[in-house]
């Protein structure tokens, strides 16, 4: 201690003040048994060389004298590893780096002249922990000179880089490994550029896609390639890698459909975003991997799991997990239902506080001894329950293994067995209560031992059978069991008891009168305390007149087919995954078909070509959703002849809400179509040859509007101001009817481009305020709402909700306009306190040609198709529309477009 304290602080020797640890060595240091000699004869300029070094954070060290005599701080000691630190501290360098003294020999010499050297990643072979490493150093060494000007001693600054070196090492590698990889692995590679929405990708990317062969495309070709349910959440996984908050990391799994060979490839696909200083992302890689078989492969084992779970339910189990040591972790939500332990509480062994105090410490020892020998754990204990009471419970649980043999986790079971061991006390007490209790019962009850021999039948075996309980013993019963029935149910309990499962079987047996009964067998294997299979206990019911009843059911079947094949309406059903497995006799009178020909190729052959792709698109969805299927369209009759049809199909569900069926009919609705297309003409027609002496009309008035500008006759002017108001109004109706029939036609295009939704509103907002002056417009917009859409069309929305706002609106003229991003989509509503919209109403609202009607709308004029198209328009953007509405509370319209369409 005393060696510590030799040069304190305060002391004459103040430069020795500082340095943290090193400081302290170099102050307990007895430097006059040293070259350098007592600190008190060390020159001045060695002083505040040691002075400045020891405040220093950054790696420095002196080497001193002809010796080289070393002293350094705390930020150089890493660099001398163990191997050298300490003993460094006042010896020579020369002995401290004896392996590459030979190298750096001529630098200090040269120093030591004067001249000053330096080197960026210079390599030196170092043996600083036990063994030669190679390691890297920015560094430098400057001489320090005494007062006379002759050079003292040596001054070396330096930076470790080892690990900068084998970063760079290891970078260049891994990207080596990573192309290797790519083309090992057979990956897709994509690069896309969120500024120019320029999208590239390798080859075997485009084929899975189907992808031109050019260098870059629009990133909107590859995500129509998707599967529809997978789009959405593919753009918003894009959108949000593109968010700096988000990191920029994407992983995601989506399926594709080839656009011409239709097939389905599912990848996961992995990337990340890199951001400029603004925070903007200008880069998005990644890659994409074919997981196909992978997902196949997890969905047998979801189906496995859900399987084995219902096994678990079945014997009234709970399911848990522990780690390779036997540890609990992670969630165990059967666990904490069972107990009541929370997530904290029952890690580790934790788990071990919710055992019977006398079986706690049995039950670790136990454990603890399967887990160590990986053997199977079977064992039985008392748990408290979440209700505070004990239960019996009995544990198996098996070690799962890697490929190498080592074990992955141990899944196990705890079985209630509490009515078990109640039950097995009641029969230790009295084995014959059990016989009364299964000579009073009308089930047939048996019992077998570990070898298949019967050891029980109760009475009712004997009364059905007539049979002795000495013959059932001897002989049993299946020579009673229907010829028909006998080979499937012995192949099921010989199979059964193989594993040691349960099974349930159907058969007829012969009973005493010589009739055939119908019975459900059910059994269950038994095991003693210790796991032995004991054999099993079956129980059987007798289930004749529910075998009747179905009888009775196939012949109702019967009579509903009779019933649909006398009707001219087409009429089928399908099954619950939508597969049509019956078509009345009107479908093969009307297409000619015979059934194997419909059986062959299917109901879509008698579909128009035209309206075939729509009408699978929307029939699945209607399976996938369980929504009814409500659609327009063709059916080729036996002569060549298409009509249309109006299908419908709704599903049939059991108690439960599980869809067991599919009902539909088709009904001919080719007169129908016909009318609408002679309205739909005289529409077009009409509206075409209104446009155009409307522009001249509309010209001649504005020439009117600037001849009389300047005129003082104020009953001219505001009559043509009226006259050009009502021909703008008479100009958007026909534009409205033009809109109409384009998109009966299905020539309604969109033109999607990148913009402002904030400065479209504000554009429209002004626009209409120009026309109704007296209106207040008050707009809350989302900060940078840039949408990708047609500008055009969008515009035409808003512009029908903010006049609809104005014209229902007279007594209160104010509209609250607002634009807002939820979710994954932008929502945008235009709020009035006018006259308001019923309920019956708003369900109805959005159809073509309908108008409220009520004793207030009368007063206002229109036809009743500007808001049928902006739906359609909307509709087409994949977006939503819709309405709020009390009468006289006034109405919110409000519409969606989904960040699909957004960039």
């Amino acid at each position: 201690m005393n060696n510590l304290l030799k040069y304190p602080v305060g002391t004459q020797y103040q430069f020795l003040s500082g340095g943290g640890e090193m400081g302290v060595l170099i102050r307990a240091k007895d430097w006059s048994k040293t070259p350098l000699g007592d600190p008190e004869d060390w020159p001045q300029s060695l002083r505040t060389m040691v002075s400045v070094m020891l405040d220093n954070p950054f790696g420095m060290y002196i080497a001193w004298g002809s010796e080289y005599i070393q002293l350094y701080n705390d930020g150089y000691r890493p660099i001398l590893g163990s191997s050298k630190h300490p003993e460094a501290l006042g010896i020579s360098t020369r002995k401290t780096f004896e392996e590459i003294w030979h190298i750096i020999e001529s630098m200090f010499d040269g120093v030591m002249k004067g001249k000053a050297v330096g080197f960026p990643d210079f390599m030196l072979p170092l043996n600083r922990n036990g063994f030669i490493e190679e390691c890297y150093f920015d560094f430098s060494y400057s001489p320090i000179r005494k007062e006379d000007g002759e050079v003292g001693g040596v001054l070396v600054t330096v930076i470790e880089t080892t690990n900068k070196k084998k970063a760079e090492a290891d970078l260049e590698e891994s990207k080596q490994q990573l192309e290797f990889a790519i083309e090992a692995t057979e990956l897709g590679t994509f690069d896309y550029n969120p500024l120019t929405n320029k999208f590239s990708s390798n080859k075997r990317l485009k084929d899975w896609f189907g992808l031109p062969a050019e260098t870059e495309i629009e990133l909107h070709h590859a995500i129509n390639v998707m599967a529809e349910k997978d789009r959405g959440k593919v753009t918003a996984a894009i959108q949000k890698t593109l968010e700096y908050a988000s990191g920029g990391n994407y992983n995601i799994e989506y399926t594709i459909v080839h656009p011409v060979s239709k097939k389905e490839t599912v990848v996961h696909a992995k990337g990340r975003a890199w951001f400029n200083d603004d925070k903007i992302a200008y880069r998005f890689k990644g890659t994409l991997k074919d997981i196909t078989e992978e997902v196949k492969a997890r969905q047998k084992i979801k189906q496995s799991e859900q399987r084995f779970h219902a096994a678990i339910d079945a014997i009234q189990g709970i399911l848990w997990t522990n780690n390779a040591e036997g540890e609990m972790v992670g969630e165990q939500p059967d666990w904490a239902a069972l107990t009541g332990q929370t997530f904290k509480e029952y890690q580790g062994f934790g788990w071990a506080n919710a055992v019977h105090p006398d079986d706690a410490q049995p039950t670790i020892n136990a454990w603890k001894e399967a887990v160590r020998d990986r053997k199977t754990f079977v064992f039985e204990h008392r748990l408290k329950l979440k209700n505070k009471s004990w239960g019996d419970f009995s544990i198996r649980a098996i070690p799962l293994l890697n490929s190498d043999g080592s074990i992955r986790e141990w899944v196990g079971v705890h079985t209630d067995i509490t009515e078990q061991k109640k039950a097995e006390a009641a029969i230790r007490e009295s084995e014959e209560r059990f016989r009364i209790m299964a000579e009073s019962t009308d089930v047939l009850i048996a019992v077998g031992d570990e070898t298949s021999n019967a050891t029980y039948f109760n009475k009712a075996w004997v009364e059905l059978t007539d049979r002795p309980m000495e013959e059932l013993l001897k002989f049993g019963w299946v020579d009673l069991v229907h010829p028909d029935d006998r080979e499937a149910y012995v192949n099921v309990y010989l199979a059964a008891f193989e594993k040691k499962k349960s099974f349930t079987g159907e058969f007829r047996v012969l009973n005493k009168e010589g009739n055939n009964r119908w019975l459900l067998a059910k059994s269950h294997p038994r095991f003693l305390p210790d796991g032995t299979f004991a054999g099993y206990i079956s129980s059987c019911v007798d289930i004749t007149e529910r075998k009747q009843a179905e009888e009775i059911l196939k012949g109702r079947e019967q009579k509903f087919r009779f019933l649909a094949d006398s009707m001219p309406q087409f009429v089928w059903t399908g099954d619950a995954e939508g597969n049509l497995n019956y078509y009345n006799q009107a479908v093969y009178i009307y297409s000619g078909l015979a059934p194997e020909q419909i059986d062959k190729d299917g109901w879509i052959q008698i579909v128009h070509p035209d309206d075939r792709e729509e009408n699978i698109k929307r029939w699945i969805n209607s399976v996938n959703t369980g929504k009814d299927f409500l659609f327009e369209h063709r059916f080729r009759r036996h002569d060549g002849e298409y009509r249309w049809q109006l299908s419908r199909a709704i599903p049939q569900k059991d108690s439960a809400g599980i869809i067991q069926m599919w009902i539909g009919t088709s009904t001919d609705i080719q007169q129908i179509k016909e009318l609408e297309e002679q309205k739909d003409y005289f529409i077009s027609m009409a509206s075409h040859e209104l446009k155009t002496p409307l522009t001249s009309i509309k010209g001649y008035v504005q020439m009117l509007q600037s001849m009389y500008m300047n005129s003082e006759d104020v009953f001219l002017k505001n009559s043509l101001k009226i006259v050009d108001k009502q021909i703008q109004t008479l100009t958007n109706l026909i534009s409205d009817l033009l809109d109409l029939s384009k998109i009966k036609s299905g020539s309604l295009f969109l033109n999607m481009e990148v913009f402002s939704g904030n400065e479209l509103i504000q554009e429209i907002i002004d626009e209409i305020k120009h026309i109704n002056q007296d209106y207040n417009f008050i707009f809350l917009p989302e900060t940078k709402m840039v949408l990708f859409a047609d500008r055009e069309r969008i515009g035409q929305v808003l512009r029908n909700l903010f006049t609809n706002a104005a014209k229902y609106s007279p007594d209160n003229r104010t509209i609250k306009v607002q634009s807002i991003i939820k979710k994954h989509e932008v929502v945008i509503s235009v709020e009035d306190s006018g006259i308001g919209i019923s309920k019956n109403d708003q369900e109805k609202i959005f159809e073509r040609f309908y108008r409220v009607e009520g004793k207030n709308e009368k007063t206002f004029p229109g036809f009743g198709i500007g808001l049928f198209i902006s739906a359609e328009i909307v509709h087409r953007h994949n977006g939503t529309i819709g309405v709020k509405s009390k009468p006289g509370k006034g109405s919110l319209f409000y519409f969606s477009l989904p960040l699909t369409n957004s960039k």
